[in-house]
């Protein structure tokens, strides 16, 4: 089986405004809760809407790839609709690249893999669009994918 065949490889596209993690939150009671957990619940029903996981992605190591796109405001577009020269293309503004990771990779935790510690390689893009939307790909890390980066990533120079 090849890398591309549908069983090592998921790709699941959602339109669903990018949310970072919150923080846990204590009540007086001393309980601690996730304020997100209706967010990542409305989430993970996105998703299972769009692709179903798929079993063999349990208990083996993950390549991830997460990228965020988010609606272009107003101030982007010139009178007539039309993209501005100087409108960015990449998001460099809050939420922080990580906190929104956190948010998916806990929300698909236990439906998509058994746990987000399988996760090996962990690529992550925000950028602007026509529309909010979250992109993701699983797919199985090979030991093709961890010589090639550990080559080309982490080469040192005398």
């Amino acid at each position: 089986m090849g890398i591309r065949d549908p069983i090592h490889m998921l790709s699941i596209h959602v339109p669903f405004r990018p949310v970072p993690q919150k923080r846990h939150r204590h009540t007086r009671a001393g309980r601690t809760y996730d304020p997100c957990t209706a967010e990542k619940a409305a989430f993970l029903k996105l998703c299972l809407q769009d692709r179903r996981p798929i079993p063999a992605m349990h208990g083996v190591a993950l390549h991830c790839t997460l990228r965020f796109t988010f609606a272009r405001p107003v101030s982007h577009c010139t009178p007539k609709g039309l993209l501005k020269r100087t409108a960015p293309r990449m998001h460099v503004y809050k939420p922080d690249a990580d906190n929104l990771a956190k948010f998916v990779l806990d929300a698909l935790n236990g439906q998509y893999y058994k746990d987000d510690s399988q996760i090996s390689v962990l690529i992550i893009e925000k950028r602007y669009g026509d529309e909010d939307s979250v992109y993701v790909q699983l797919r199985q890390h090979t030991v093709t994918d961890a010589l090639s980066s550990s080559e080309s990533h982490f080469r040192t120079t005398a």
